[in-house]
């Protein structure tokens, strides 16, 4: 049995709104996002990463090159400890690791170990070679003691290229 109720089509237990929306309108709407939607939310994702990324260019290597020269000066300060305690310059590096001194009644290795050198490599270098001050450097990167002099250098004697930011031209072995 079929009725009308308030410009609905009642069949049985069907429902229809025929007599009120042309066919097209009573078609359900399917889930998902339009392209112009897409397009949008794209857009506004590009907007963003075009503001905040060169914020973050030359972030690595600006970290590294502080790193680096952090652990060069706590190379020197630890040579100069070694010496204003035991009365003579290290003859290497290792003998900062492996000599300690009476702190307080502690003893302690003048360093626990030997820093990482960053600007060579970007794990790390800690290789060390003692050389005297009129021996070329090698360009290995890690660290040269000058034997001579008590001077701790960074074995990178070339000019920073321009991936180091604000540092290109500069030579590590001159800090």
């Amino acid at each position: 049995m079929s009725q009308v109720i308030g410009g609905m089509l009642e069949v049985g237990s069907w429902k229809l709104d025929s007599l009120r929306t042309p066919h097209a309108a009573r078609r359900t709407r399917k889930l998902g996002f339009t392209m112009i939607e897409l397009l949008i939310v794209i857009s506004i994702i590009a907007i963003l990463a075009a503001s905040i990324i060169p914020n973050f260019i030359g972030f690595d290597a600006e970290a590294r090159v502080a790193a680096s020269k952090s652990n060069l000066d706590t190379l020197r300060s630890r040579v100069t400890l070694f010496r204003a305690k035991e009365g003579r310059y290290p003859t290497a590096l290792e003998e900062l690791v492996s000599k300690t001194y009476l702190d307080a009644g502690v003893r302690k290795p003048y360093l626990p170990k030997i820093p990482q050198e960053l600007i060579s490599s970007k794990q790390g270098n800690n290789s060390n070679a003692a050389r005297r001050s009129d021996e070329p450097l090698t360009n290995d990167g890690g660290w040269v003691y000058r034997v001579d002099t008590a001077e701790v250098i960074i074995n990178v004697n070339e000019p920073l290229d321009r991936s180091w930011g604000d540092y290109t031209g500069q030579t590590p072995s001159e800090w």
